[in-house]
């Protein structure tokens, strides 16, 4: 009996060791082999890194019942955002008739349903404007609703004449009245320096 029971527990050992063998024998899945893999970037995707880089932009106010006609100057950074599915531009403006203004905006597009989306908020307005668009021709065509004070205003943001080193945004609004042209922006693109 006790040969028996020696025989047994040899055995179950070898089951043992040979088991835990041929786990380490196997081969180990490189880290992430599972996992689903991010899509490439739509060419609509790709289209918007034209405006990434460092900008130099006059603007141009219309005279409106929320403010005075005028001038004034920015500078526009274009980032990537993560994965390179979207862009993210920061804008400081100086010497308008606002004063000093910053804003940023995040612009993508979106496989699923489409169309452009872009969010944007700044210094002057509380909460997030959210706008919609596609290309007319050449031009890059947004619309939005904003909120100031009790009336709702209806946007459009029309990004026209682009070329590797210029665009021009036009912005106007329509608050129930008909709609007006706001806003010019004609931005160039800062070439790089080199440093010898």
């Amino acid at each position: 009996m006790k040969k028996l029971l020696v025989i047994g527990t040899i055995c179950a050992l070898a089951a043992v060791a040979g088991d835990d063998k041929a786990k380490t024998t196997e081969k180990k899945k490189p880290a992430g082999a599972g996992a689903m893999m991010a899509p490439k970037p739509a060419p609509e995707a790709r289209e918007l890194r034209d405006f990434l880089g460092n900008w130099k932009s006059t603007e141009t106010y219309e005279k409106t019942e929320m403010m005075p006609g005028g001038e004034g100057t920015s500078t526009i950074t274009g980032t990537p955002g993560p994965g390179g599915y979207s862009i993210v531009l920061h804008v400081r403006s100086t010497g308008g008739p606002m004063g000093n203004f910053r804003g940023m905006g995040v612009l993508a597009w979106s496989a699923e349903d489409k169309e452009y989306k872009e969010s944007w908020v700044d210094s002057m307005t509380p909460g997030i404007m959210l706008e919609t668009g596609h290309k007319e021709g050449n031009d890059l065509v947004m619309k939005g609703e904003m909120k100031m004070g009790s009336k709702t205003y209806k946007m459009r943001d029309v990004i026209s004449d682009r070329t590797p080193t210029s665009y021009t945004l036009t912005s106007y609004m329509d608050d129930g009245s008909g709609e007006k042209k706001v806003m010019t922006i004609k931005a160039t693109k800062e070439e790089k320096t080199t440093t010898k």
